[in-house]
C-alpha cells in the first residue's frame, strides 16, 4: 500500500490544474477545455485508488473514473453560469441529465458484472441517480452538494470490500 507515486501524481495534478504549463509562448491549463478538467481529476484519482491495491484491476480504474467523473461534473453545475470556465454543464446545459444518468448506468452496470449485486453498488446507484435528477430548478443544489459526500462514504466501503475479494 506504500506507493509515494500516488501522492506525487496527485500533487502534480493539483499544481498544472491551478497553475499551468507554458511551453515555449503558449500556455496550457487544465481548465481549458470541455471536460478536460474532469477526465483529469477523474483519472489522477482513480489511477491512485486502482493501483494502490494490491493487485491492479482496470474495472476499479473504470468504476472509479466515471463515477469521480460525474462527480466533479455535478459540481460543475454550480457555476455554469458565473465563470468564464469551459465546462460539460455550460456545453450541454439541459442535456447534462443524460450524459450523468448515462454515466451512472454504465459505471455501475460494469461494477455490477464484475463484482455482482451488493448493497453498496446499489446504494450508490440509488444515491447518484437521486443527486442527478433532482436537479429541478438552476439553483437547487440541495442533493447534489451533499451526494458527493455520501458517495466517498460509499467508497471507503467499497473500496474495503474490493479489498478483501
Amino acid at each position: 500500500m506504500g506507493r509515494p507515486e500516488v501522492p506525487v501524481l496527485l500533487t502534480l495534478t493539483g499544481y498544472l490544474y491551478s497553475k499551468g504549463v507554458r511551453i515555449k509562448n503558449r500556455s496550457f491549463r487544465l481548465k481549458s477545455g470541455y471536460g478536460i478538467k474532469n477526465a483529469v481529476m477523474g483519472f489522477s484519482w482513480s489511477f491512485s485508488i486502482a493501483y494502490s491495491l494490491k493487485t491492479f484491476n482496470p474495472v476499479i480504474l473504470i468504476f472509479y473514473f466515471l463515477k469521480l467523473f460525474m462527480n466533479s461534473t455535478i459540481f460543475d453545475l454550480k457555476d455554469k453560469d458565473k465563470d468564464n470556465i469551459k465546462t460539460i454543464p455550460k456545453l450541454l446545459d439541459e442535456n447534462i441529465k443524460i450524459l450523468l444518468t448515462a454515466l451512472n448506468i454504465t459505471a455501475h452496470f460494469i461494477a455490477f458484472l464484475k463484482f455482482g449485486l451488493n448493497t453498496i453498488l446499489i446504494t450508490s446507484f440509488v444515491l447518484s441517480q437521486v443527486a442527478v435528477l433532482n436537479k429541478k430548478e438552476k439553483n437547487s443544489r440541495s442533493i447534489i452538494a451533499s451526494e458527493p459526500s455520501i458517495s466517498v462514504f460509499l467508497y471507503l466501503f467499497l473500496w474495503n470490500f474490493l479489498l478483501h475479494n
